[in-house]
């Protein structure tokens, strides 16, 4: 990706972890990102993030320059990352989901390349590693593939008929929920994540809305990534706690993992309750913990936030187990929702198998 000549640029060295929770904080109140919305501030300081921590962790010191450009008369943010380091020695491995010469979990540049309209990658002359990155930002065109529209409840899966729904009831007297019940089917099964943000009111509000920006802009739908991709939108920011659950009407299986205070919970043939390590997205992001459960005919499945009362039980006959899910989930918040808290549920009913 060739630079061009620009008027706005700002440059920020890299030496020490301090250097680079001062630059991420610095690239959000840059003047000239100043009139970008929230969810591209915010990936864009993601991006740094990333690429910063990949300098001190290979290379211990280096630089991140931001320049605004108008390339074609359209408006761009390029990303430049130098260091000194020893270099990639393989970089189409290194742009794998997975991969990792530090025992972590190898999301960094895969999720910069999500993230960003251009990303290359060299090892320049002198030595060293050069990622430059661009994101495209108004009228630029993106390239991406199209995302599946929100399917209704029911849709009919190969295997299993699913059905869902979701409610969230702000806590009182605020008007909007710092929770967010996102659901959308894709090709791997339909994706349940349920985000429980630090704290209530207005100003939590504008994270979910970042989430959720975030979550419409991504393909993916293994949960620990997503859980990855949830926690670099959150760095900087007040934190939060998010279950993600990956529905697979095929294989009748469920594959989930949290971090934080949000649950989830399985009713029917074989009662299971899910493990959310303790953490926070945007602080302590510790390896999530993936659980897989046999799904069959009849079964509920629900996540749901701290906003419901731990007292919840799905076999004490306040809940009808057997309504419609927009039904049992309204039920859940009425009968156990904190009214000193935002409240949210998700339901999902496995209606019948194939062969049914």
């Amino acid at each position: 990706m060739q630079l061009e000549q620009s008027v706005l640029e700002a440059s920020y060295p890299l030496r020490h972890d301090i250097d680079l929770h001062l630059t991420v904080m610095a690239v959000r109140r840059l003047p000239f990102i100043a009139n970008l919305s929230e969810v591209d501030r915010a990936m864009l300081s993601t991006v740094v993030s990333e690429l910063g921590s990949n300098i001190l962790k290979y290379a211990e010191r280096g630089e991140i320059t931001l320049t605004l450009h108008h390339p074609r008369g359209r408006p761009c943010i390029d990303i430049v990352a130098r260091d000194q380091g020893p270099g990639i020695g393989d970089v189409h491995q290194a742009m794998q989901d997975h991969y990792s010469t530090s025992g972590t979990l190898g999301l960094g540049l895969p999720g910069v390349r999500r993230m960003m309209s251009e990303l290359t990658i060299s090892t320049p002359p002198e030595g060293g590693t050069l990622v430059q990155a661009r994101k495209w930002l108004g009228a630029a065109p993106l390239v991406s593939r199209p995302i599946a529209p929100l399917a209704s409840a029911g849709q009919l899966h190969a295997g299993l008929q699913l059905a869902w729904a979701s409610e969230n009831r702000p806590c009182y007297p605020e008007r909007v929920s710092g929770d967010l019940a996102f659901i959308r089917p894709g090709p791997e099964g339909v994706s349940l994540i349920l985000i429980d943000v630090s704290g209530h009111g207005a100003s939590a509000n504008k994270l979910v809305q970042v989430l959720e920006a975030a979550l419409q802009q991504t393909h993916e739908q293994e949960p620990a990534r997503l859980l990855q991709l949830l926690h670099q939108h959150c760095i900087g920011t007040r934190g939060a706690a998010a279950g993600v659950a990956l529905v697979n009407g095929e294989r009748g299986e469920l594959s989930y993992a949290g971090i934080g205070n949000t649950r989830i919970c399985l009713r029917g043939r074989e009662p299971w309750r899910g493990i959310s390590r303790d953490g926070v997205l945007g602080e302590r992001f510790p390896t999530p913990l993936l659980q897989r459960q046999p799904l069959v005919a009849g079964d509920v499945v629900m996540l749901y936030s701290d906003g419901i009362s731990e007292s919840l039980n799905l076999r004490d006959g306040a809940l009808d187990l057997a309504a419609e899910p927009a039904q049992l989930a309204r039920q859940v918040i009425a009968h156990s929702g904190r009214s000193t808290d935002d409240a949210s549920c998700i339901v999902l009913r496995v209606l019948a198998g194939e062969e049914d």
